[in-house]
């Protein structure tokens, strides 16, 4: 099985605290780290759980405010230190070109590998990042200020096509590449259906990441039929209009979200400061998706091929 893997590197809102910093995932596909949001000390938390610093392809930044973004010079800092010499891809909104330079100018640091910094429109739904493997896009989220959600999915190779149907249909060349590809064929007039002539395959594997925002049903086919969603849920219900007063969403809303794009897994995050404990949010989102997962600085999550 091809690892794609998830570890919160951060659970919390605001500031650190409780044992959790602010907000920061790794997503691991094959032998590829990406990197979304970057919170104070992330790079302890990179060191901590043993992601190769070479290995990191991107970092992608939902939105500017320092909760996510405060830990970035330090991580890129690192990165330096450690003796990283390969490009390094940033992915955020407008503002973020800017705010990497200044800290670097002002404190007259300098970096080691080159860096390549593309500041996307939040309002946009666009792929910002692919290579044979997987495909990272982005979409927008509805919070205070610009932010963007990320969905990163699987690519999957061809079929593999069975041995016996090139016999039994005197497959030709191009036939074949169509049929791998999952198109079907014509023989006497009738339709031959692809899929009697593979083995079957996986469903490609998914992740969604939507950090902070409101409960917002217009992104429901940006993330339709995700394998794993994370979606902030920063309070209990019972403080819904504040959620909604600051851009935020509550347990509740992040489970029925989770339901109405018919996600496998729910991942809670982003827990306001003034939860010390967050098993009532746990609790609070089972009952509307019973398929929520707890959250917390140093979860990890292996996706499953599905059949």
């Amino acid at each position: 099985m091809k690892p794609f893997r998830l570890t919160i590197l951060g659970s919390n809102a605001a500031f650190p605290c409780h044992g959790r910093l602010t907000s920061s995932v790794c997503v691991q596909y094959l032998q590829d780290y990406f990197i979304i949001d970057a919170c104070e000390s992330v790079q302890v938390r990179i060191q901590q759980y043993k992601i190769p610093i070479q290995k990191v392809k991107a970092i992608f930044i939902s939105h500017l405010h320092g909760d996510h973004i405060f830990g970035l010079p330090g991580l890129l800092n690192s990165f330096s230190m450690h003796n990283r010499t390969k490009e390094l891809l940033i992915v955020g909104p407008s503002g973020i070109k800017e705010y990497i330079e200044t800290v670097f100018r002002i404190t007259q640091g300098h970096l080691f590998f080159p860096l390549k910094i593309l500041e996307i429109n939040p309002k946009d739904r666009k792929t910002v990042y692919a290579n044979k493997n997987i495909q990272i896009k982005s979409f927008p989220l509805n919070h205070r200020i610009e932010t963007t959600g990320y969905r990163f999915n699987e690519v999957l190779s061809d079929y593999n096509i069975k041995k016996n149907a090139i016999q039994t249909y005197n497959l030709s060349v191009d036939e074949i590449k169509r049929i791998k590809k999952g198109e079907n064929i014509m023989r006497n007039e009738k339709v031959v259906d692809y899929s009697t002539l593979v083995y079957k395959k996986a469903k490609p594997r998914s992740f969604a990441y939507c950090s902070d925002t409101i409960y917002d049903e217009s992104i429901v086919e940006d993330i339709k039929d995700v394998q794993v969603l994370y979606h902030e849920t920063t309070y209990l219900d019972e403080l819904a209009d504040k959620a909604e007063e600051r851009g935020h969403s509550t347990a509740k809303q992040a489970a029925k979200m989770a339901l109405l794009c018919q996600a496998k897994q729910l991942i809670t995050g982003h827990y306001s400061p003034r939860y010390k404990y967050v098993d009532d949010i746990i609790l609070e989102a089972k009952t509307i998706f019973k398929q929520t997962l707890k959250g917390y600085d140093g979860f990890i999550l292996d996706l499953i091929p599905e059949e």
